[in-house]
Parts: structure tokens; sequence; C-alpha cells
């Protein structure tokens, strides 16, 4: 059956988490007010204990050729290490699956049937009881190789789907910046004053988001205004973010971006300090996964 399973323990996990506070949806706000409102920049350290379990499966113990199905073997090799960190899997923070392929063939159509092949796990696992909302899904087609593609063994391990479960949040670094750095009011456009602070901190975690494994940019609104235009915003701003960081050259393969609107505050919404910090972006940067 030919798969590995490992755990490993990270001091940092690899992950930044840059929460953006974004400008926005008060209705009845200025933004001089929303400037008030807003403190400064400031930089949480995560405290470095965070778990990961890893799971690689070879492709060809999994799908038919060219297929993106799941087949007996596959699913018995998905059950075999499900059985075993059940919990984990299911009290998860984040359940993140990447396909892969070898360099044979049209690299477009790589990208495709990787990405397939990741979603046929995906709901494979939520068929399990895996909540839907923990699972990420992102296809690398042959941009991760494992093995030299040079030989018919090495193309074999190159075609595989890892799934990498995230336990906990501990781990994560933030980075909070005003609100109204980024996006004027009811905006998804960024602002130049918004480029140059993203700008900014790109370049000082460049490193990191270029051995990323894995990005997601998760835009975020207070309460105020309607509730679907309130995820609207949310979803249109984190892909603005996304945009940008793909215009300076990060790979777009690694992202996923999510919209979550009202749903998920950080302070309370009755005063302007607490809407300030619900406004905002997040941007999750799983680090290259690596056995110490």
């Amino acid at each position: 059956m030919n798969f590995k399973n490992r755990m490993i323990f990270t001091g940092l996990l690899g992950v930044l988490c840059a929460s953006v506070l974004l400008a926005g949806c008060a209705q009845n706000e200025t933004r001089d007010e929303a400037v008030e409102a807003v403190a400064e920049v400031e930089v949480l350290r995560g405290d470095g204990t965070g778990l990961i379990a890893g799971l690689g499966i070879v492709g060809a113990s999994m799908f038919d050729f060219d297929s993106a199905e799941l087949n007996e073997e596959g699913i018995a090799s998905i059950e075999e290490y499900r059985q075993s960190i059940a919990p984990e899997l299911t009290d998860a923070y984040m359940v993140v699956i990447v396909g892969h392929t070898d360099s044979s063939g049209d690299p477009k159509y790589n990208m495709w049937l990787s990405l397939e092949r990741a979603k046929s796990v995906a709901d494979y696992l939520i068929t399990t009881g895996i909540n839907e909302n923990q699972v990420r899904v992102i296809g690398r087609g042959p941009k991760e190789p494992i093995a030299s593609n040079d030989t018919r063994e090495g193309r074999v391990l190159n075609r595989r789907v890892d799934v990498l479960v995230v336990a906990e949040v501990r781990a994560l670094d933030t980075l909070i910046f005003p609100s109204v750095a980024l996006f004027d009011r009811k905006s998804a456009e960024l602002t130049e004053q918004g480029k140059a602070l993203l700008e900014k901190n790109r370049q000082s975690a460049i490193d990191l988001l270029s051995r990323a494994t894995f990005i997601e940019i998760v835009g975020h609104t207070d309460d105020k205004g309607d509730e679907n235009d309130n995820m609207k915003l949310s979803m249109l701003r984190a892909a603005s973010v996304r945009d940008y960081l793909i215009s300076k050259g990060h790979d777009a393969s690694k992202m996923v971006t999510t919209g979550k609107g009202e749903t998920q505050p950080v302070a309370g919404n009755d005063t302007k300090e607490g809407r300030a910090q619900n406004r905002r972006v997040e941007i999750l940067v799983l680090g290259r996964v690596q056995e110490e």
C-alpha cells in the first residue's frame, strides 16, 4: 500500500498569521472615527507548541490511471490512517489536503488533476464526519516533487496526496494592522497606502511566504449593515489581498480565500474599538513541513 504516517512536533510550525484589520462596514462611522478606534500595529508571537499529523499516500494506490475517483485501495489507505488518529482529525483546527503529480504531461492538466484528486480525498473525509469548514484543498501539480522525475520509481512517489492536520492554533504568529490602512470604507479595492503597508510586511515575511506549503487569506467584518453584504465584502477583500500577493510573484496554487463576514468576531461589536478589531483580513501561512 506504500503510505507513510508521521507525527511531527514543530517549534513554530512555520506558521505566520497576518491579521489585517479592514476598513469598512460600520454604517455610522466616519474614516476619522475609525482611525481613532484602532490601536497601534501589534505583533503577537505564538508559543510554538503546535502538533501536526501528516500522511502521504502514493497516488497509484488511490486512483486508477488518469482518474480522480478514489478506488477501494485508496479508501482502505485513508481508513487505516484515519482510524489511528480519528480524534485529532475530528478536533483539528485545520485539515489541509494537497494533491501532487509528477512532471510528465501537460502542466495545466497536472494542476487540474492534482486538485481534483485532493478534492476526492476531502469529500471522503467529510463523509466520515470531519467538519467541512475545517478542510482546505489545493492542487500543486508537479511543483513539489519528493523524488526525481527522471525515474519511474521517482515519478510514482511524486504522484501523491498529502493530508496535513494542524491540531492547534497556539503556534500562530499574528500581525494586527490599522483597519484604514488597506481599504476605504465599504470598498474592496486596496488603497495605495494599503499596498504600501502590505508590501512592507510582505518583504519582512518573504522567505516564509516563498517556502509555504499553504496560504489562506480570510476576510472578516463587523456586524453593521446587511449580513449578506458583509459576507460578500469580506470575500472580496480577501481576494484583493490574494491578488496583490500573486502580483508580487507568490504562487497562486498555494492560496485559498475565504470570507467569514461577521461570523467570527474577536471583540464586541457594541463599541467603535471592537468593531474596528473585527474588520480584518487574516493571512494564514503554513510553512513547509519537515521532520526534525
